[in-house]
């Protein structure tokens, strides 16, 4: 008898991430399903209580999800496991839109698509440039949530954004309002302590300034630290009425997931269990 495997992710069918690990398991058994759990948010508690009510147990299940400032990212591509919740794993990038973006999908996009003209795009250099650009726009706010998110723990809360949501960008992106902002959130918590103060900041503030340098935006290394609905924001900016659904999908249905380390390792593990 086949064994079951339950792979839990934030998103329902269509989300990037669900589909994302719909091609990650494509060609293995049958009896691997994946499910939704809506929220990361108390993420333990609602996979305890599928698994439980479940008339046929999981031989292995786990959650799939992104790091989303929760966690650091390590200095090298790989799937990581959570210490503690050891049914979860994270991915190497910050978020899953970060993994649909490449020069030569978008290319290929626009040619399909016929706006090779209207955006003016030639080359997969031509695509390169307007990422950096798009980047470079975003980089102060996305230093702000770095040092946010390495500073909030679990009794904090002034999480790691501006605005309402993540996709929503300030109205100045400016790397003096972003940090004068993030800090005052900070100063702001209910829960501020002495392990807190202006010097700590600056300190992680720094540290992520440095690391976001030239040569980190001509790597596209973006693509791994900055969060990626920040990042599609940014571009719709400078490519006005741009179709980033479209371009999500088409993204998708090519979208190869050997590509990327930490999914082929996630495919592996998958595979273990069988």
């Amino acid at each position: 008898m086949s064994k079951i495997i339950k792979l839990y992710c934030e998103g329902k069918r269509g989300s990037h991430d669900y589909d994302i690990m719909e091609k990650v398991i494509e060609n293995l058994s049958s009896h691997i399903q994946i499910d939704s759990i809506g929220s990361i948010r108390g993420a333990g508690a609602i996979i305890q209580y599928k698994e439980e009510k479940e008339v046929q147990k999981s031989d292995f299940y786990l959650l799939f999800r992104d790091r989303d400032f929760d966690k650091e990212i390590p200095e090298t591509p790989k799937l990581e496991q959570d210490t503690q919740k050891t049914y979860c794993y994270y991915s190497y990038r910050n978020t899953i839109e970060n993994y649909l973006f490449n020069e030569k999908s978008f290319l290929d996009f626009m040619k399909v698509e016929k706006l090779m003209s209207k955006y003016q795009f030639s080359t997969e250099e031509d695509v390169k440039n307007k990422f950096i650009d798009a980047a470079n726009r975003i980089k102060g706010y996305q230093i702000a949530r770095h040092t946010m998110g390495k500073l909030r723990t679990g009794e904090t809360n002034f999480g790691t954004k501006l605005t309402s949501k993540s996709g929503v960008l300030p109205s100045n992106l400016s790397k003096e309002y972003c940090k004068k902002e993030a800090l005052e959130r900070i100063n702001n918590a209910k829960s501020f302590t002495d392990n807190w103060n202006e010097d700590n900041f600056n300190e992680i503030y720094d540290k992520f300034s440095i690391k976001f340098n030239n040569d980190f935006m001509l790597n596209l290394d973006f693509f791994i630290f900055f969060h990626g609905k920040d990042f599609a924001t940014s571009l719709k900016t400078i490519l006005p009425d741009f179709p980033l659904e479209r371009y999500y999908k088409f993204s998708k249905k090519e979208f190869d997931y050997t590509l990327f380390q930490d999914l082929v390792e996630l495919r592996k593990l998958i595979e273990s269990n069988l």
